[in-house]
């Protein structure tokens, strides 16, 4: 959990007073930014009729980074038992973990996946995504591996680590049969059922794997830091997305009703005898 300046320091016997570090999606912010041309290529009509404003070589891995973003607000006002860190360096080869969770039931590495309005399907180890296999639940458990390797060496607790899969904005999510180690969540449901899972890490050892979470030689070297501008420039392409979005709704709901006044005119028209 994050510390607000603004409240004050917090207790030294709190999870708060740790310091987490990291920017949720950070590769893939750097990803985009790279990818994405300079300015707003749109022109004015694609503007107002809310075409996308992400370039296509860039949205994989903008969705990847707004998904990374979208659950690191869930986990960061999770509760104050919880310390979190995001965009951890593992062992070099090994991805970056998306978020590592510390709490009383353990440490969760969860890996954020953005599928906007598509269908996801979990079969035991197997993830599909619109019907199309994925390595997801591979990538997630190794991931959980490592970081349980670090935690305990830095650490000496012999803690309870669970690899959990969380889906961002999934058009459907359908678990035909649950994972034997990983738990996969949407991420509407995700702080829920967070807060109901049983405790399993308590005092001094909860303290000490939280503090060995936040301490930056328990991990790999960082890429380099995200400057300001970088993250200026990837919060307005963000902003300018969502606009185009809802944009874009408006304008398919609008067409519709359109289409549907059309059509009872024309009904009106043949029943009343002016048409036809």
């Amino acid at each position: 959990m994050s510390a607000d300046p603004a409240q004050g320091p917090a207790s030294e016997d709190s999870p708060s007073a740790l310091t987490p570090a990291g920017v949720p999606g950070r590769s893939d912010i750097a990803l985009t930014l790279e990818r994405q041309p300079a300015g707003d290529a749109r022109g004015s009509f694609g503007r107002v009729f809310g075409t996308n404003p992400i370039a296509p070589a860039a949205r994989a891995a903008f969705d990847r980074a707004t998904g990374a973003r979208r659950v690191a607000r869930v986990l960061d006002g999770v509760g104050p038992d919880w310390v979190v860190t995001h965009a951890v360096p593992l062992d070099g080869r090994t991805p970056d973990a998306d978020h590592v969770a510390v709490g009383p039931p353990g440490v969760l590495v969860v890996t954020s996946e953005h599928h906007r309005v598509k269908n996801v399907f979990v079969a035991g180890h197997d993830v599909f995504v619109d019907r199309e296999k994925t390595d997801l639940m591979a990538r997630t458990e190794s991931s959980a591996d490592v970081v349980g390797r670090m935690l305990r060496a830095a650490s000496t607790v012999d803690v309870p680590v669970t690899p959990a899969l969380v889906f961002v904005d999934p058009k459907r999510l359908v678990v035909r049969e649950k994972p034997e180690r990983t738990r996969v969540f949407a991420d509407l449901f995700l702080r829920r059922r967070l807060k109901r899972l049983p405790a399993t890490l308590a005092g001094e050892d909860l303290r000490a794997v939280q503090t060995a979470a936040v301490t930056a030689t328990t991990w790999g070297s960082p890429a380099p830091l995200l400057t300001a501008e970088q993250l200026r420039r990837f919060d307005t392409l963000d902003r300018t997305a969502t606009k185009a979005r809802r944009l874009k709704s408006f304008w398919m709901w609008a067409g519709a009703v359109v289409t549907l006044s059309a059509v009872l005119l024309i009904v009106q028209g043949v029943a009343l005898g002016i048409i036809g």
